[in-house]
């Protein structure tokens, strides 16, 4: 049984405990230590003394994409059985007056200051798409012509101030830094989201805290110690790590074979990191994401809520301290006759004034409501401070960027059992902490199945890679061998019959077609390479529904059975260097890659990618597939590579490929095909989320063709 811990309670620890129960039942140990009496973080739900009324002193918001594409905390909310209530705030209070929008504007400041703003929106916009900002890729990202600027030089750059003012207080609460410590396209992403076309803005009845309290409680195979700080993390010799604990004031050690450190950037500087190199590493990893951002939240609670005549909405935007976001906490969380608001203070204010005790403090956000509802002041009960200083990035992801493996696993090498998780690592949210523990979870899981399942070709090397080909961050080892399968590969395809009399059993035509035509909306004719076509076989079944197919085969002992109607069009080939022009093929048909070294898979990729126009159907195996069809088809016996499709993914969109769709409407005809052509057998994939990982596009992949429809005449008898 592998032994894991986990370190940090708060988000990121509970949904890695959480999937780690979820998908790898039964193959592991788990272990949370929690430094505080509490988990949960900065999600963090009170009440006041003075009356029963609820308000939120961590995170004050949820973020909702599911218009967009699968959304796992939205999935999450739900299955935990949590009624939620959306959130919206139009007004924007700046220079004494309440802006709802662009017609606003234009009354108070005059038409120039409504074209500025109008035509700053259009240029983010123009710059980001709704499904480059769902996807968010890192390549994309280094490569943004606002990535090297700050968001600064973009605010200065809007000719009307009043307009530049709007934007630079809409967006401060958001970026919680200032807008020279961070990029223009952090700042850009900011500005979106308040658009409801790229995110909306979702709460918790009852309270955020309700989301990691739910979690804790289901977790049934995870050990739980709270006020436990781990104060050393050394690796053992051999395998594995030895964590110091201290607890009640004594100090006591425990072994794991993985490490997950689930806490923020600046927690992790806490650490005795055990040896020079492993502390070299995390100080390198340190400075790199070392851009610390601040809040400060001031709750105050009232015998009334008087500024809704003026002011409607779940919070609003307001000018004091550089900028700053009021919410309405009693719009989400009812306190009636009372009412609440709580400002957010941002950046260096927020930094700054955590240094005043609390009475201060509540005299300073009373005195910034507007003269219009200075009266307020009179209707005050209670307040309450909470200080998150350094809690949260002003740069996400560093910069540049880099690829989703390397953010968590600092030292593949060396360390190939530890990982790190954080909101940091993408986007400083609670969604953004959930993808970083879902992708460590999928490394791990590929760890655990391939410890479970065994493999006879797949090596686990001392460097945490495959047949230990892999030399660190996707490089390829100069003139490593092509795997090629044992001859018996074929001749016993099924585990008894040869290929020729059990390939349809795994092969069909209809489904290969129907799923391009979902995915891409392309119908024959169009041109399709099979990669991994054994004798060719598929190419006939192809040829019937109008696709010009093609075939590369690397085993010689399988290709040589190829039919000689389909010998000039069934190469025997490596992928890593195909020989077809650029361009060659409308899609590819991959089932070949799974049986590569991993130290091949980017210059096949890239070749793949060469030799495509429109889209890459990846058909091979994955460490996710279900439990059933991993047992029953001994795959990881088969295979030379296994990733997790979230894994492999990440290999295509580093050699240029894009995930092809997130549409939840096309996913959904994907898995409606996929579920009809197993008629009742097992499930290859657990779900469509995760079935969305087989379908990569390129970046300039054009639209399918427009077919001429022929028309029926219909005959009078």
């Amino acid at each position: 049984m592998t032994r894991i811990a986990i370190i940090g309670g708060g988000p990121g620890g509970l949904f890695a405990a959480h999937l780690l129960e979820e998908y790898c039942p039964g193959m592991s140990e788990v272990t949370l230590f929690e430094a505080s009496p509490r988990v949960g973080g900065k999600v963090l739900t009170q009440r006041f003394q003075s009356a029963p009324v609820l308000y939120e002193a961590g995170v004050a918001e949820l973020y909702d994409y599911s218009h967009l594409g699968p959304d796992p905390v939205r999935q999450l909310v739900d299955k935990l059985g949590l009624k939620t209530v959306p959130m919206e705030g139009p007004a924007v209070v700046f220079d004494g007056h309440v802006v709802n929008g662009y017609r606003d504007l234009r009354r108070h400041f005059g038409k120039p200051a409504e074209q500025a703003l109008r035509a700053f929106h259009e240029q983010c916009r123009a710059l980001c798409t709704p499904a480059d900002y769902y996807e968010g890729h890192w390549q994309d990202d280094n490569e943004h012509p606002w990535n090297d600027k700050t968001f600064r030089d973009v605010l200065d750059a809007i000719p009307d101030e009043a307009a530049r003012k709007y934007v630079e207080v809409a967006a401060r609460s958001d970026i919680a830094t200032e807008a020279h410590l961070t990029s223009a396209l952090n700042g850009l992403k900011n500005v979106l989201m308040d658009d409801p076309r790229y995110l909306r803005l979702y709460s918790i009845v009852g309270g955020i805290q309700q989301l990691v309290d739910g979690l804790a409680k289901r977790l049934r195979a995870t050990a739980i110690h709270t006020s436990s700080p781990v104060v050393r993390i050394a690796r053992k010799q051999g395998d594995g790590y030895r964590l110091t604990v201290r607890r009640a004031g004594r100090d006591e050690t425990h072994d794991f074979d993985l490490v997950m450190a689930a806490v923020p950037n600046y927690w992790l500087q806490s650490i005795d990191w055990g040896d020079p190199e492993l502390r070299r590493v995390m100080q390198k990893h340190l400075a790199h994401y070392d851009k610390p951002a601040h809040y400060l939240r001031v709750s105050i609670l009232f015998e009334q809520p008087f500024w809704r005549q003026q002011i409607p909405g779940a919070y609003f935007m307001l000018d004091a301290f550089g900028g700053c976001c009021v919410y309405d906490e009693s719009a989400r969380h009812p306190a009636k006759p009372h009412g609440v608001l709580s400002w957010l203070l941002a950046g260096n204010d927020a930094l700054t004034l955590s240094n005043c005790d609390d009475a201060q403090l509540l005299d300073m956000v009373l005195d910034s409501l507007p003269a219009s509802l200075a009266h307020g002041r009179e209707l005050f009960v209670e307040g309450r401070v909470h200080r998150w200083v350094g809690t949260i990035s002003a740069l996400p992801g560093g910069q540049p960027v880099h690829e989703v493996r390397r953010r968590h696993l600092p030292e593949p090498s060396v360390h190939p059992n530890l990982y790190l998780i954080g909101d940091y690592l993408f986007d400083s949210t609670i969604n953004g902490v959930f993808d970083s523990a879902d992708f460590v979870t999928d490394m791990i899981l590929t760890v655990l199945r391939k410890k479970k399942y065994g493999a006879s070709r797949i090596e686990v090397a001392s460097n945490g890679s495959t047949n230990g080909v892999h030399v660190g961050n996707g490089a390829t080892k100069k003139n490593a061998p092509l795997s090629v399968l044992p001859k018996d590969y074929h001749d016993l395809y099924d585990g008894k019959r040869p290929y020729s009399e059990s390939w349809l059993e795994y092969f069909c035509e209809y489904y290969t077609t129907d799923i391009i035509r979902a995915i891409w909306g392309w119908s024959p004719p169009y041109k399709l390479l099979d990669c991994g076509s054994a004798s060719g076989l598929t190419l006939a079944a192809f040829e019937k529904l109008g696709v010009e197919a093609w075939g590369v085969e690397n085993s010689e002992h399988i290709h040589r059975q190829t039919p000689a109607k389909w010998k000039s069009r069934n190469l025997r080939g490596d992928v890593r260097k195909l020989p077809f022009p650029d361009n060659s093929f409308d899609f590819v048909y991959d089932t070949c890659l799974c049986h590569l070294p991993e130290g091949d898979l980017d210059q096949a990729i890239r070749e793949l990618f060469r030799v495509c126009r429109v889209g890459l159907f990846y058909g091979g195996y994955s460490s996710d597939m279900t439990p059933t069809v991993i047992e029953a088809y001994d795959i990881y016996e088969d295979a030379t590579s296994l990733f997790t499709l979230w894994e492999w993914s990440e290999i295509f969109m580093r050699n240029g490929f894009r995930v092809a769709t997130s549409d939840q409407k096309r996913l959904a005809r994907a898995w409606k095909i996929e579920v009809n052509a197993n008629d009742g057998e097992y499930h290859w994939y657990p779900d469509p989320d995760t079935m969305r990982y087989c379908f990569y596009s390129k970046p300039d992949a054009p639209p399918p063709p427009t077919r001429k429809r022929k028309k029926l005449l219909l005959k009078a008898k």
